[in-house]
């Protein structure tokens, strides 16, 4: 398969599979904001493990398909970069399904979560901070700035995803490149 290709096909498949770690973060999204409870809390935290994990059998599961286009099984001459840019592109395209899901429920179905988890974050500040000089600064600060909206907070999902993606990706590049097929 010539560079090209390549990097068509790994758009292509990372697309597909980030599908399936979308749906993944969807439904960490919805434990988390349906739940009060520590059932909810416990699932939402095992999600948020099984990612990472997730993360590498997608991964796996793309190298394998490489060797499958290539009528080779027994190829092993996928690079750690193209690895690497799948990680980042499923990280991507999997937050992009998240910040979608995020947007329609903070701004249509709940618009008043995100002020709502402000005003528990400040509470929680003037409830245990040992520094009220520093918490009233940052209260200051908050409502200078303001509740952020709806599609700054989706925007930020994909921004941060694409960093955790690349974080993970290096060891998930790694493990899978030299995993043996």
């Amino acid at each position: 398969m010539n560079p090209l290709e390549l990097r068509q096909y790994t758009t292509k498949q990372a697309m597909y599979y980030g599908m399936w770690l979308g749906a993944l973060l969807v439904l960490k999204l919805v434990a988390e904001v349906l739940s009060d409870g520590s059932i909810g809390a416990f699932f939402s935290g095992f999600l948020t493990v099984l990612v990472p994990f997730m993360a590498y059998w997608l991964t796996l599961m793309f190298r394998r398909s490489i060797a499958i286009y290539d009528g080779d099984t027994a190829s092993t001459d996928v690079t750690f970069g193209t690895l690497l840019r799948f990680c980042i592109y499923l990280f991507f395209f999997g937050s992009m399904i998240l910040a979608i899901v995020q947007f329609i429920y903070y701004k249509y179905i709940n618009p008043d979560y995100i002020a709502q988890q402000v005003a528990s974050l400040i509470d929680t500040l003037t409830k245990y901070a040992e520094n009220k000089q520093s918490v009233n600064d940052l209260i200051s600060q908050i409502k200078e700035v303001g509740v952020p909206s709806a599609s700054t907070v989706a925007v930020q999902t994909i921004w941060i995803n694409i960093v955790v993606g690349f974080i993970l990706g290096l060891p998930i590049a790694g493990l899978v490149k030299r995993k043996k097929l």
